[in-house]
């Protein structure tokens, strides 16, 4: 029962997983390969990392527990239309395609996935807000002793 959530392109995970990881190019990009995948659409093109950003990140990684990890965030993507994709999210042309719900997940629970991926990081939760969503969805549950 625990996860273990580590800094954006880690050189241990570059080497681990390498598919996971695309090289960007353009004047004044990071020359390591970024996890563009999970990354805030304003991370990937202006290379700006906040908080919301990293609540963008968050979403993908739940939404990837709650798929049991079987999935890679848009596998059906190349790193090139993931990009091409993301391009529309900061056009705000509404071409833009999100992660789709997983099986089995709570719509509300998605909705909160959805709200972390909007373009606006303005109208993302914070962590605080998230933490209490959550909190209230887990209220009477009890884990199981024997795991």
């Amino acid at each position: 029962m625990e996860i273990k959530i580590c800094t954006l392109g880690t050189v241990i995970n570059r080497i681990a997983y390498p598919a996971d990881y695309c090289h960007l190019e353009g004047a004044g990009r990071q020359s390591q390969p970024m996890p563009i995948r999970w990354m805030a659409w304003e991370s990937v093109l202006m290379g700006k990392f906040t908080s919301k950003s990293d609540v963008w990140s968050f979403a993908v990684t739940l939404w990837e527990i709650l798929t049991f990890a079987r999935e890679q965030p848009f596998e059906n993507l190349s790193d090139d239309k993931v990009i091409e994709n993301i391009g529309h999210m900061y056009q705000d042309n509404k071409k833009h395609i999100l992660l789709p719900i997983p099986v089995g997940c709570p719509r509300e629970i998605y909705d909160l996935m959805c709200e972390c991926w909007q373009r606006n990081e303005t109208s993302r939760p914070n962590f605080r807000e998230i933490h209490l969503f959550l909190q209230r969805k887990n209220l009477g549950y009890k884990p199981n002793a024997s795991i």
